[in-house]
């Protein structure tokens, strides 16, 4: 059984660690301080309290060396009414003693005093025994419970085994350093609530864009991409970033749109061609069943026989258009540059037998001489001859095709098909080159017709980066023009 964790959120994470660093630095940061002024104030109590010690010791000095050989009985007076008394303003405490004697003591305020500095004293467990003559030490110590200052100074030649001891209560540095601590540990923490509690009202009113964010972001990955984003107003990165989410919602949502009109464009396709299909294929089953059923005249069976290989010719045809469209789709031009006077004439040639059974002239008009366009030639003649054969299957008879080419202000060159058929209305204008779309499906049904030419014709335009536009009208003709961009240099 797995246990659960819960796991942080990012700006949870991120106010503990920023509490964290903030208490890092505001506690050890001010403790560095309380510790560097306590040492400072410290070291002044000290070298106080040495220069004192000092100033009576070279007063003591020279006063024992005189009394010795004089007064030796007025040593102790000399003590505890001279030298202790020069301290007592200090609220210092002051030992002298010789070799093998006892310390001669003057004890000031406070009463306690004289045990503790008798506890302190060299050879009573102070610790400074071992001073070399002539030489000072100095040390802190802790006595009934309270702190001292001990300092002893070993007097040299001609007073080898003497030694001056000076001890200061200091008790009350310690309690004051106590109090700061204490008052440091309550400020740092007074501070550090009030932080801790501004930072996380603060990061979790930040974080509120950001969880808007996050929710639309996860109902766009549902699929939901009409969301309302919000925050676009904003001018830092959260707006930055709900913008973009927007702009990523409409991109898909119109990628969306488009695979769809896509995947319906194809599945009309597929169902045009299936219904393209099924009519030669019915038709060519049906003669076949009745050749072999029936007892046929030679007129009936030439009739069979003709409108199954006509019905063959549409499928072959059809067959032919789908393929040159997916190898168009598929594998791009390999443009060269192509007389345009040439062009013109092979496709009017093309479709001169077939325009001529019908009683339709087809001619090229003047101009276009010494033009090169820049594209595949049998690609380009399969369009010219798949708009003029368009032409010519609108026009009646006594009707005329003609080629024309041309140059633009910017150097494109422009090919042009027009005829003077029947036209065709805006709302075929707009249908026009849509796969197996015919204008007069009667006509183009009769004629073998599939819907495709339109089509071809426009994926080689599009193929070359070319233009292909029309201008017509019910019964006044069309006008086909191709427009090429300007050869390259």
């Amino acid at each position: 059984m797995k246990h659960f964790r819960p796991t942080l959120k990012f700006w949870q994470r991120l106010y503990l660690a920023v509490l964290a660093l903030f208490l890092v630095c505001l506690g050890g940061g001010l403790f560095a301080v309380v510790q560097v002024g306590m040492r400072v104030a410290f070291d002044a109590r000290r070298d106080t309290f040495l220069t004192a010690h000092h100033a009576v010791t070279q007063t003591l000095a020279e006063d024992i060396a005189a009394l010795l050989d004089r007064r030796p009985d007025a040593l102790a007076g000399l003590v505890g009414d001279r030298a202790a008394a020069s301290l007592a303003q200090d609220g210092l405490y002051l030992a002298v003693w010789g070799p093998g004697s006892e310390p001669w003591q003057a004890v000031y305020a406070p009463p306690q005093a004289p045990d503790a500095f008798a506890a302190v004293l060299p050879g009573q467990g102070g610790g400074l025994d071992g001073v070399a003559p002539g030489r000072r030490g100095w040390r802190t110590v802790e006595a009934a419970g309270r702190h001292f200052l001990l300092a002893v100074t070993v007097l040299g030649d001609p007073l080898e085994g003497w030694s001056v001891a000076a001890c200061a209560d200091i008790e009350d540095f310690y309690d004051q350093w106590e109090r700061v601590t204490a008052l440091v540990l309550a400020l740092v923490g007074a501070v550090a609530v009030l932080f801790a509690v501004g930072l996380y009202a603060m990061l979790r009113r930040m974080n509120r864009p950001l969880g808007a964010l996050t929710r639309s972001a996860r109902a766009m990955a549902g699929g939901d991409y009409t969301v309302k984003i919000g925050q676009t107003a904003r001018r830092d990165e959260l707006g930055e970033l709900a913008r973009t989410l927007e702009e990523l919602a409409a991109t898909v949502t119109a990628q969306l749109d488009e695979l769809a009109a896509e995947a319906q464009t194809k599945q009309a396709l597929v169902d045009d061609l299936s219904h393209e299909m099924r009519t030669p294929l019915t038709a060519i089953g049906g003669y076949a069943e009745y050749i072999q059923r029936a007892d046929l005249t030679p007129d009936e069976l030439a009739e069979a026989t003709e409108t199954i290989r006509f019905e063959s010719r549409r499928l072959l045809n059809l067959s032919d258009q789908l393929v040159r469209l997916s190898v168009i789709r598929h594998d791009p031009p390999q443009p060269e540059a192509v007389p345009v006077r040439a062009l013109l004439r092979r496709a009017a040639r093309a479709v001169v037998p077939k325009a001529a059974r019908r009683h339709i002239k087809v001619g090229i008009a003047r101009g276009g001489e010494g033009l090169t366009v820049w594209a595949q030639p049998d690609l380009v003649e399969s369009l010219l001859v798949n708009l003029c054969d368009n032409g010519v299957k609108a026009c009646e008879a006594g009707g005329r095709v003609t080629l024309a080419a041309g140059t633009g202000p910017d150097g494109a060159v422009w090919l042009r098909v027009r005829d003077t058929g029947r036209g065709m209305s805006p709302e075929a204008l707009a249908r026009i080159g849509q796969p197996f779309y015919r204008a007069d499906k009667a006509r183009s049904r009769a004629e073998g017709g599939a819907g495709l030419g339109v089509a071809l014709c426009r994926a080689i335009v599009e193929a070359h980066g070319a233009a292909l536009t029309y201008d017509s009208m019910p019964g006044q003709g069309t006008t086909a023009t191709v427009t090429f961009p300007p050869a390259p240099a």
